[in-house]
């Protein structure tokens, strides 16, 4: 038999954290399902209360995937994504907490 030495166990997970805009705390709820590490698949949903925090994380979740799907969970972390850096972060802490969740 074979055996794999995966750090994450396989499934789907969720996770919410908060960032901080100039104009007030904004949410990002990020939805990953795991094979193997990789990340097959995700979802997130972001508040943003003012115009431009709308439009910043509209642009994120518009373009993030690419960055994301097919990536190791292991060294997953985003920088600047359609201009959203404050997003990006929002989204690098549910990463994490994700990570601790699906660790095996």
């Amino acid at each position: 038999t074979a055996t794999t030495s995966s750090a994450y166990k396989d499934g789907t997970y969720q996770a919410k954290s908060s960032y901080y805009t100039p104009g007030q705390p904004e949410t990002i709820t990020v939805s990953v399902v795991l094979k193997d590490d990789v990340i097959t698949d995700t979802s997130v949903s972001v508040t943003g209360y003012d115009r431009d925090s709308r439009e910043y994380s509209n642009a994120f979740v518009q373009n993030y995937k690419p960055y994301v799907i097919g990536k190791s969970i292991a060294s997953l972390r985003l920088r600047r994504v359609s201009g959203a850096s404050l997003t990006s972060q929002g989204f690098n802490d549910a990463i994490a907490l994700i990570q601790t969740q699906a660790k095996s």
